[in-house]
């Protein structure tokens, strides 16, 4: 049985724990660097949503303190505290990850959005006499908020999904851990809002465990931005250069292999390569895994240039239009190949020694590469090559 006393304190948790968060957020030092200056200003949007958070757990306490029974209110102070806040919380994690989607019109149609949902929600309040007419305005914003969350998350995602491709772009191994708490807080964010609307129709227990809930939202959320300020100075360095970014890049870097100046002036600037240049890139391909610098563990795209006597750029290019995959496959390729003939000339030798031999830094990840690019598990394809034999 919750009472009353411990209905305050755990309400009182709920608004002072996102507050504290969200000002300890916006003063944290951020070291002044330019490849951090999109997570200080995407650190300081997500800290706004906490304290907007905080601020309306904060009105619904003093509701509660003061014994207001006002359903349609506290709704409405819901819907519009999670409605700026799922634009923030979007906006934040965008400017992280992919700082170029976020413009002026973007901006306006944000701003604009939540100015209207602002009035729909003054209107039903203060302008329809009729109880049944406000709850039936309040569903209807509900549904538009619904939407919007969807919406907020599938950007969430389609940012995600585009980073992760731009860090298999510049490094050798497997790095989604580093930006994988984007989809848990959208998870997290998205159960919040659905049970939000419904608390305040419910009893006093339906609002007390919907602010636990919250709660633990917060700190997750919290606890994740913190935990990639470590890891965002790394993932700038590989979402730094985008495919279209290439060309500005090879200007920089015209001396980087006395073939590429053979290359005529717009076959360099376009996206194709030139029959000399992929067969130049080609030959250092070769003698670059002869040399087996595939191997070497957390290798980036940059690292494998300059042994090859070229650039970021170049080898970027040729990935992409000769090879059609990126950084990540390429190297995961070599490392499976090799990896399947010392798995069928040597049966006793166990997959952990393969899996590090090869350049993997652990065997799971081995294991989970090793599937992607075969089909099936290391163990499974050494035992069909020994029923085959």
């Amino acid at each position: 049985m919750i009472t009353k006393r411990l209905e305050e304190q755990i309400v009182l948790l709920g608004w002072v724990i996102p507050v504290l968060l969200g000002l300890f957020l916006l003063m944290i030092h951020t070291p002044d660097h330019p490849a951090n200056k999109y997570y200080k200003s995407g650190k300081n949007t997500c800290a706004i949503a906490l304290l907007l958070f905080g601020c309306e757990i904060f009105f619904q306490w003093n509701m509660r303190i003061m014994d207001i029974a006002n359903p349609i209110l506290s709704v409405s102070a819901y819907l519009f505290t999670f409605f700026a806040a799922n634009l923030l919380f979007a906006m934040g994690y965008t400017t992280m990850m992919q700082p170029e989607l976020i413009d002026s019109r973007q901006l306006r149609i944000g701003a604009t959005s939540l100015s209207i949902y602002t009035i729909l929600l003054i209107i039903n309040y203060f302008f329809i006499p009729i109880y049944t007419w406000q709850v039936k305005g309040l569903a209807v914003c509900c549904a538009l908020l619904f939407a919007l969350t969807c919406i907020s998350i599938y950007t969430c995602c389609r940012v995600y999904r585009m980073a992760i491709h731009d860090l298999k772009r510049y490094y050798s191994d497997v790095v989604e851990d580093m930006i994988r708490w984007i989809p848990g807080v959208g998870v997290g964010i998205l159960i919040f809002l659905i049970s939000a609307p419904f608390v305040c129709w419910l009893p006093r227990w339906g609002g007390i465990y919907q602010v636990a809930l919250g709660i633990i939202m917060f700190i997750y959320t919290f606890i994740c931005i913190i935990n990639f300020s470590t890891k965002y100075r790394t993932v700038a360095t590989a979402l730094e250069l985008e495919p279209g970014d290439d060309d500005a890049a090879t200007s920089h870097h015209e001396d980087a292999t006395t073939a590429d100046s053979d290359a005529a002036p717009q076959q360099r600037t376009g996206s194709a390569m030139s029959e000399s240049l992929r067969a130049v890139m080609q030959d250092k391909e070769q003698r670059w895994q002869a040399h087996g610098y595939y191997r070497t563990p957390g290798i980036t795209i940059e690292q494998a240039a300059h042994q090859m006597g070229t650039n970021r750029s170049y080898l970027s290019r040729y990935l992409n239009v000769v090879r059609e995959m990126t950084f990540y496959e390429w190297v995961a390729l070599m490392r499976i190949t090799e990896a399947q003939h010392l798995m069928a000339s040597d049966r006793s030798t166990p997959i952990e020694q393969i899996a590090t031999q090869v350049g993997f830094t652990s065997s799971s990840t081995f294991s989970s590469t090793f599937k992607k690019v075969v089909g099936t598990t290391p163990n499974k394809w050494r035992n069909q090559q020994m029923t085959r034999q």
